[in-house]
């Protein structure tokens, strides 16, 4: 009989016999509780209380006896020996011969043999866990629950069913859990994560997102035994793995999400490694270099290809990567380039499109021979520099320190048109200064061709009332510098790409974006440092004699950096 029913049935005793001082309705209401805990009964089966632990009782089934050997060979007989609670679903020899069982032992011991720990173990993970729970759990014929199971598997359990089996005893209590034996071994469904390293062609893949894995120590699901020099000693340390890389690209490891992974195969990642390594070569001073230069083309290919499936608004039309979220969110002055999105994922050059498909415990695995993400949609970003930001500010010359912070009216006709509605204004010392703003530009990546381009305000999109000498245009230098390979400085004065002249003119009253260079090629790349290793300087170069047709003063929006495909043009050495 179920506890909770003889606990029901004593107290309904003891009040059936205060009820005969009761007037006639306390005894009918003794009474219809009485009869509600016989229709109780009805829901449940009938228990059977083991003698002793778990393991004890599953050691004195002898159609137990080939799991049994299974859990002790993995150490499995001790943890189910412990205090710790457990419910186990054990499938008995009719059903799991000695054949089966024989075999994942001798799995076990290879993967221990090779060095595999036990919470990695494939036998383990698979199969034992995925017959045992934390904690008890018994049914009645009401039950209709999602059970999770001790590797994260989450299975449903009903009155008579457990996954995909039959019950074919239920809520047997020994002193540590309930057990129950089944019908049949319940078949392992693995994750997107997991199902990387089954496929057989995505290992590359799966090898650069493991390489992050870690595992900590869960004090409360450990046995703690005694203690010793005033530290506790565990008789069983329960470990949980982490992933700091899976933690910014989506927990794909839990059952209780729904993602789609595109995986790319081992082919199509060593095609894109042998291109993108080139991208990502810093110079050889550059600490950790040979890391860096791994780890970076590795997330250029990894990045931008998980999808939160429960986020997605129309995925027919685009899927937003998770990667889009985390880009903007620590830049949202970006979010107008809608890196890793990606449109018409089933159309003819569709991100989706050749790709096999396979189901999983969460979610869906997309195997794509044939890369379609577009990597200027994905790593290959625009640098934008705010020039009104100090971070970006290295060298002030013959100017008034620190530059006036200028922002735009919302009743300003140029509202809307200046980045971030602000810029920096850059005003000369005397009227006959060189005023010159250096700013520093970080993460440019290597052998990759950028236009440069800096973008200029006019003095009535901060003071619609500035005085003509206010409003001429500017007459511009820059000068441009950068680390080679060998981590020496170079400096090169920036030719006009339509003219070839030193000399730039911005238009008066306009914002004016001014080309600076076009296809200009970096040797080094400096993404993730954390001193910048490329400078650009602009400054005011107007002489005396041009004094009444230009302004020295400086009003600088943003520096930007456009990648494209690489020409000859210009490839500094």
């Amino acid at each position: 009989m179920n506890k909770m029913t003889k606990i029901i049935k004593a107290l309904l005793a003891a009040l059936l016999t205060i009820s005969t001082s009761l007037p006639l309705g306390g005894l009918g209401w003794a009474l219809s509780l009485a009869s509600c805990t016989d229709k109780w009964d009805d829901h449940y089966t009938e228990d059977q209380q083991l003698s002793g632990t778990l393991w004890a009782a599953m050691q004195q089934n002898s159609q137990l006896s080939n799991f049994c050997s299974v859990l002790q060979a993995t150490g499995y007989d001790a943890r189910l020996a412990s205090s710790q609670m457990f419910t186990v679903f054990a499938p008995t020899n009719d059903h799991f011969t000695t054949a089966e069982a024989e075999t994942l032992i001798s799995r076990y011991q290879r993967e221990k043999n090779a060095g595999t720990r036990d919470a990695d173990n494939q036998v383990i993970r698979q199969f034992v866990q995925n017959h045992i729970a934390l904690f008890n759990k018994s049914v009645s014929s009401l039950t209709n629950d999602s059970l999770k199971m001790m590797n994260g598997k989450y299975r449903v359990l009903t009155g008579t069913t457990f996954g995909s089996g039959t019950l074919l005893t239920s809520n047997q209590y020994a002193t540590n859990g309930v057990l129950y034996t089944i019908s049949s071994p319940e078949a392992y469904f693995a994750n997107v994560y997991e199902y990387l390293s089954q496929s057989g062609r995505t290992d590359s893949l799966y090898s650069f997102l493991s390489s992050y894995n870690v595992y900590e120590f869960d004090e409360e699901e450990s046995v703690p035994g005694d203690i010793v020099d005033g530290k506790t000693v565990y008789l069983d340390s329960v470990f949980h793995l982490t992933n700091s890389l899976l933690r910014e690209y989506g927990p794909i490891t839990r059952e209780d999400s729904t993602y789609l992974l595109l995986a790319p195969t081992d082919d199509a990642w060593s095609q894109m490694f042998n291109e993108y390594i080139n991208y990502f070569n810093y110079n050889n001073l550059t600490s950790k270099r040979d890391s860096m230069v791994l780890t970076h083309t590795r997330r250029a290919i990894a990045d931008g290809t998980i999808f939160n499936l429960n986020s997605q608004k129309s995925p027919a039309d685009s899927l937003i990567s998770t990667a889009y979220e985390l880009l903007y969110r620590n830049q949202p002055n970006y979010r107008d380039q809608r890196y890793y999105v990606y449109y018409n994922p089933n159309a003819a050059n569709g991100i989706l499109t050749g790709a096999e498909t396979v189901q999983c415990s969460n979610g869906t695995v997309a195997i794509q021979p044939n890369w379609r993400i577009d990597k200027f949609q994905s790593f290959l970003q625009q640098i934008k520099v705010e020039c009104e930001q100090t971070r970006y500010v290295d060298t002030i010359v013959q100017a008034r320190e620190p530059l006036s912070l200028r922002a735009v009216p919302i009743s300003n006709p140029f509202y809307g048109l200046v980045s971030e509605n602000s810029f920096a204004e850059a005003q000369p010392l005397t009227s006959s200064s060189s005023t010159s703003v250096t700013y520093a530009i970080p993460d440019q990546l290597s052998n990759i061709g950028y236009d440069i381009y800096c973008v200029f305000v006019p003095a009535i999109a901060f003071n619609e009332n500035a005085s003509d000498e206010d409003r001429l245009p500017c007459r511009v230098r820059f000068t441009i510098t950068y680390r080679n390979q060998n981590d020496s400085v170079i400096s090169q004065t920036l030719r006009r790409p339509a003219d070839n002249s030193v000399n730039y003119e911005t238009t008066a009253d306009v914002v004016d974006s001014v080309l600076v260079a076009s296809n200009y090629v970096f040797p080094t790349c400096a993404l993730d440092l954390e001193d910048p290793q490329v400078t650009l300087r602009v400054q005011s170069n107007v002489t005396s004699s041009l004094s009444s047709r230009y302004t020295r003063t400086l009003r600088l929006d943003c520096i930007i950096l456009k990648p494209h495909e690489a020409g000859d043009a210009l490839k500094n050495k």
